[in-house]
């Protein structure tokens, strides 16, 4: 029985998907729901959304990693170009 190997371009493609985009949209929507609240709270919200955000990425990106190895794809190459491509 061979066992599939998952590209590396998959596996980047799979951790925008499910780790970077949504960190994107957490800091935009708390960004601005919190503008549109107070609107003199902008540093206040800008650091909730940061944090919230950051929470988000530090407990995707760990998952992600394992599911990506475990489906085949090279750990090495899989570090490289998550760092390049910044996940």
């Amino acid at each position: 029985m061979s066992k599939t190997h998952l590209a590396v371009w998959k596996a980047i493609l799979a951790g925008w998907l499910v780790v970077n985009i949504p960190v994107i949209t957490i800091i935009v929507v708390v960004f601005l729901v919190g503008m549109a609240i107070i609107p003199n709270g902008r540093w206040i919200f800008l650091l909730i959304a940061f944090i919230l955000g950051w929470t988000w990425w530090s407990y995707t990106v760990p998952r992600w990693r394992r599911w990506a190895i475990k489906q085949g794809a090279d750990a090495d190459r899989l570090q490289r170009w998550a760092v390049i491509t910044g996940l």
